[in-house]
């Protein structure tokens, strides 16, 4: 899903007006990135953390020459989703195997009887 397709979502979902849609999801992914490149974490319950981790230094090998080399060391974003957002994903694609990725914001969960063989 991309940005302006959750945008239109979400304004459906709520009914509230498009561009303010689109003001509260500048300034919520706004805030996760200023937060992020402060180096701090950030924790939604219900929903999961985001974390900045550090990845040391290591040995890699390149896969076409067999040389080895050294990759520095960096930091990159972490997301890790909290149990009730797993548990909703599980129980989701235990219902429905083929609709993973349909957007769908409604705590509504649609079954299907058309399996088409699966």
């Amino acid at each position: 899903m991309k940005q302006k397709d959750f945008i239109k979502a979400v304004q459906q979902e709520t009914g509230m007006d498009a561009a303010l849609v689109e003001q509260l999801t500048v300034a919520v992914t706004d805030g996760i990135r200023d937060i992020l490149t402060n180096g701090d974490n950030l924790s939604i319950q219900g929903f999961g953390s985001f974390e900045v981790r550090r990845k040391d230094e290591r040995l890699s090998v390149h896969p076409a020459t067999g040389k080895r080399f050294m990759v520095p060391p960096k930091i990159v974003p972490v997301f890790r989703p909290g149990v009730t957002l797993k548990d909703r994903i599980k129980t989701f694609t235990q219902s429905e195997p083929d609709t993973v990725g349909d957007s769908g914001l409604t705590d509504d969960i649609e079954t299907s009887d058309n399996n088409d063989g699966q």
